[in-house]
């Protein structure tokens, strides 16, 4: 069973697809994937018009997405789960909350992972264990200012607002292939290899 990434938002058809898509194509571990769903999905529709101009620009594939709503499933197979706002992951947590340790805002896992000593390869257990050790730093590390580990929503933005919003998840999907110690897209691991 490989190491599943969930990426969550409202409508799952901007920011966790953005997430989503951006981890497929930058994290190259064969055992690693990424999905995403939304709190309150626009089930069936695709990516968002600029948000999939920007995943384009990216170096992300918006082909193919369908947007799904959030389900128990989803989230009780995801060893990670990274969300847009802070208000996703009480979303999250209200309706599973042993999966704490292992959920995040997208911008809080970056935050976390940059404080945490670096991350050497690892199998699929070590991963796992990883993303519990970046949890463990929850109260070590000094929090975000109000808002701050937010990605604020573009929908029915202009092109720029989408650009801000996946700009902010492409360094946030980088960090954390950073901080789990991945693949990252030139082929190299964090730690040289």
């Amino acid at each position: 069973m490989p190491f599943t990434v969930l990426f969550v938002c409202t409508g799952n058809i901007c920011r966790s697809p953005l997430g989503e898509r951006l981890f497929t194509a930058r994290a190259t571990d064969a055992d690693v994937r990424a999905v995403s769903a939304g709190t309150s999905a626009l089930v069936g529709y695709g990516i968002d018009g600029p948000s999939a101009l920007v995943l384009r620009e990216l170096g992300g594939d918006p082909d193919g997405h369908t947007a799904q709503r959030i389900s128990r499933t989803l989230v009780d197979s995801a060893d990670l789960i990274l969300t847009a706002e802070t208000s996703h992951r009480s979303t999250v947590l209200r309706a599973e909350p042993a999966a704490f340790r292992r959920t995040f805002t997208m911008r809080e896992f970056a935050r976390l992972g940059a404080a945490a000593p670096a991350a050497g390869a690892r199998d699929l257990a070590g991963l796992r264990e990883r993303v519990f050790e970046i949890a463990a730093l929850r109260g070590q590390v000094a929090a975000a200012e109000p808002g701050g580990d937010d990605v604020g929503d573009p929908y029915g933005g202009s092109l720029e607002i989408a650009r801000i919003a996946g700009h902010q998840i492409a360094t946030a999907v980088d960090a954390a292939i950073d901080a789990l110690g991945l693949v990252s897209p030139a082929g190299r691991r964090p730690d040289g290899r």
